[in-house]
């Protein structure tokens, strides 16, 4: 363990121990090279004496380091000293999701998928790194002060499997995918797995399998059946419990095949709740089948039905096609009752999605080949027959009203949609009117919501901007709305908490202080806005803390300190300490502080104020460069006579010109240097200096100095 304020490299200064894991503990430290806060999670003792582990767990970090994704927590470097293995990493402020889980109970539909899409992201930037995280639950998913998600434990987890498996599957083990509870070789589609499982005790506020022992409940994930999340929260639209469903099938190939393809489902949830863009894969289980013989014979004799249609000439091939085509209709109908395989025993029946799940998940046997070639089959015929039955339609002339109708198509007007991004939606409504275009507005707060829209502006559309559309298509547009919600109550919870939990939320937090013998020390009194007021991302909230009961001897004023030359955060360190609130800062030029430091404070040090006073100070931006200019004239040394030494009288039409600028108390420089003629030589020649003032320009001709002139930076 790591004593606070001690160094690590020389270079990293702990603060405190802020979380300990099976293998490793966290510490929160400063780098005092670039002055910064980071994390560091140091190899806990009993590992570290294990070179084969220490080996992986610096290949696996390494490999993590390689990761640059907003949505997965930055790894900068990976060390050792003193027998200490250690790994160098982002400092998030904020909480684990598993705790804003056990908080909030369960999540907003909105909440779940926001946070969902932001995971995917964050293991579809990985997958395609071929890094897998086989860890994926709510305690390594951070979520900070200002919303963002972050994955933890990168490349952690690949190793841990065969070393923690007795001290982290407690924490693991309600999340584990089949194949990795069974042994097998996991690979991207166990990620989604345990997402799926994340998702569903995000809308349910509970894991879907639990048990006494990790081993039962390893068992129920490889063969037990989950209990649809609608029943537990019937707010749960049918889409989002497919996705849900279809991340934690017991087969991998019956899950999304990448995270990329899960984004695109969530993503739809909010617009389309009750979508069929959802597809569950479905087991085939051996079992008879009802007179699937029947079906065959029926649909060769359609065919060969049509085929006869065929050869028959005007209106008996009309009639012999209009008896047939109804007649399909009919057999479809009757292929969807009957094309239900009976249950076997280690089947579990899914009547909501007319499917049938293997509850074992085991290889298919040997029946499953002959499965395949029933199936084959039955879809080989079907095929023929629509075939045979197109070119009958063909030759007796009933696709010529199609064939018109395609004609008509093509010369039906067509316009590209105008980009209406950025529009309100009157500017979008004059836009689509001058392309004949109609339009629908969806007022709505998109998933991936930065705070870089502006309330009723055009952020997407539908269709996308420079498609062909025919006119009078309705070109639906989705207009910023900042979402709102319900001011919670942390009325009585200590203030720390309170904080976080609505930064969480996107809320910016004000803390002022008051006496209140009613409250504890340090908790929330109430709140400004009131708890269950109409809130949004960005609002401020002020909390009025208690400073318990005022006692006679109890002091109600500090001293302000002078904090002016520390560095930023320092300068808050010791303002709380002093009993004031850190109110925020703004940045100023300064030719006397350097850059970081505190120039100003927006009370005076040494002024006696209330405890919980906010102080605001002013921070350096170092010195302001200033760029002065001045412009050469150059003189011409060409097509001039002069006499030589030996007497002749000579003209210079070509050579080296060379101007140099002396200005005192910054170097000499050359502005130009060049072998040319008077044709090519330029006349004037633009210079720039930080300083301003006179200086001197001599012009050289093949070394020899023929002008000097004076200019002025201003």
């Amino acid at each position: 363990m790591l004593i606070p304020g001690s160094m690590l490299q020389n270079r990293y200064e702990i603060i405190e121990r802020i979380g300990s894991g099976g293998m490793a503990d966290v510490y929160k430290a400063k780098d005092k090279r670039l002055n910064r806060f980071v994390a560091i999670k140091v190899l806990k003792h009993e590992f570290s004496s294990d070179d084969d582990f220490v080996r992986k767990f610096r290949a696996e970090a390494q490999s993590a380091a390689g990761l640059s994704h907003p949505n997965i927590v930055g790894v900068y470097d990976v060390g050792d000293e003193n027998g200490i293995y250690f790994i160098i990493m982002e400092l998030i402020e904020g909480i684990t999701l598993k705790n804003y889980i056990e908080m909030k109970g369960k999540l907003s539909i909105r909440e779940a998928l926001n946070i969902s899409v932001q995971i995917a992201s964050g293991l579809s930037a990985a997958h395609e790194k071929r890094i897998i995280h086989r860890d994926i639950k709510p305690q390594n998913i951070i979520i900070s002060r200002d919303g963002k998600v972050k994955i933890s434990d990168f490349g952690i987890a690949k190793m841990a499997d065969s070393k923690t498996v007795t001290t982290t599957a407690a924490g693991t083990v309600h999340y584990i995918s089949p194949e990795q509870a069974r042994g097998g070789y996991s690979d991207e589609r166990s990620d989604i797995y345990s997402l799926g499982i994340t998702m569903y005790e995000m809308v349910t506020g509970r894991v879907p399998f639990d048990g006494e022992t990790n081993v039962a409940i390893a068992l129920l994930h490889i063969q037990g059946e989950m209990t649809p999340p609608s029943e537990i929260n019937p707010e749960v639209p049918k889409s989002l419990e497919k996705i849900i469903l279809k991340c934690t099938q017991k087969k991998p190939e019956r899950r999304y095949s990448s995270a990329k393809e899960l984004i695109a489902d969530l993503r739809q949830v909010l617009t389309h709740p009750d979508g069929a863009y959802v597809t569950l894969g479905s087991a085939v289980p051996e079992g008879d089948t009802v007179v699937i013989g029947d079906a065959l014979s029926s649909i060769k004799n359609k065919a060969a039905d049509s085929a006869a249609a065929a050869n028959d000439s005007g209106s008996s091939r009309k009639a012999a096609m209009e008896e047939t085509l109804p007649s399909m209709d009919e057999e479809e109908e009757e292929e969807q009752t009957r094309v239900v395989p009976k249950k076997r025993d280690n089947y579990v029946q899914d009547t909501e999605n007319e499917r049938y799940v293997d509850e074992y998940d085991g290889d298919d046997d040997e029946s499953s080949s002959g499965k395949g070639a029933k199936i084959a089959i039955i879809v080989g015929v079907i095929i023929l027959a629509a075939v045979i039955a197109f070119f009958a339609l063909r030759s007796s002339n009933l696709l010529g009203g199609l064939n018109n109708a395609e004609t008509e198509t093509e010369d039906i007007e067509t316009v590209a949609v105008p980009d209406l991004t950025g529009m309100t939606v009157e500017e979008a409504k004059s836009a689509l009117s001058d392309a004949k275009l109609g339009i629908k507005a969806v007022e709505q707060t998109p998933d991936n919501d930065d705070g870089s829209y502006t309330e009723g502006e055009i952020y997407d559309q539908d269709p996308e901007a420079n498609t062909q559309t025919q006119i009078h298509t309705t070109v639906t547009v989705y207009v910023y709305t900042p979402e709102t919600f319900e001011l919670p109550d942390v009325s009585d919870m200590d203030y720390e908490k309170a904080q976080t939990q609505l930064e969480s939320r996107g809320l910016t937090v004000q803390i002022e202080y008051k006496k209140d013998s009613s409250v504890e020390e340090d908790h929330v009194i109430e709140t400004s806005p009131s708890a269950g007021s109409k809130v949004s991302k960005g609002d401020t909230v002020t909390l009025y803390v208690s400073e318990g009961e005022e006692t006679e001897s109890e002091e109600t004023e500090v001293t302000v300190p002078d904090v002016c030359g520390e560095d930023l955060d320092d300068a808050i360190v010791e303002l709380q300490n002093a009993g004031l609130y850190y109110g925020g800062s703004s940045e100023e030029y300064s030719t006397s502080y350097s850059e970081g430091q505190v120039m100003a404070q927006s009370v005076t040090a040494g002024t006696k104020v209330d405890k919980g006073t906010s102080v605001t100070l002013t921070v350096s931006k170092g010195e302001e460069s200033t760029t002065y200019s001045a412009t050469v004239s150059v003189v011409s040394p060409f097509n001039q006579t002069y006499v030589d030494s030996s007497g002749n009288v000579q003209t210079v039409t070509e050579g080296e010109v060379r101007i140099v600028v002396v200005q005192s108390g910054m170097s000499t420089r050359t502005v130009y240097d060049q072998q040319t003629d008077s044709s090519s030589l330029p006349a004037t020649i633009d210079v720039q200096s930080t300083q301003s003032g006179s200086a001197t320009v001599n012009m050289y001709l093949n070394g020899t100095l023929y002008d000097t002139s004076t200019i002025n930076f201003q």
